[in-house]
């Protein structure tokens, strides 16, 4: 993190790999007003922000926990950390 500014440094390669992934799912979040956001992606971990209809929907471990996870596990397969926050 870099601390003067307050962001997450992000690593370009796991960035795009990342970005591409969620864009295989986006149609079907956003048809329920949901989202998701990279807050960070290092060559290590993935920080995922819910949004929208997302943060707190029951069916937000199966869409994320098992389908995106999977995604960018087959993607990114040196990551060590893929985690989620919910953002209202």
């Amino acid at each position: 993190m870099d601390s003067d500014l307050g962001i997450s440094i992000m690593d370009k390669a796991t960035l795009a790999a990342v970005s591409e992934q969620i864009a295989k799912i986006d149609p079907v979040v956003k048809a329920h007003q949901g989202g998701v956001e990279i807050l960070k992606a290092t060559k290590d971990e993935v920080v995922l922000a819910l949004k929208g209809h997302c943060a707190g929907c029951p069916m937000a471990p199966i869409t994320y926990g098992k389908v995106l996870n999977r995604y960018i596990q087959e993607a990114c397969p040196n990551l060590k950390s893929i985690k989620y926050v919910e953002m209202k």
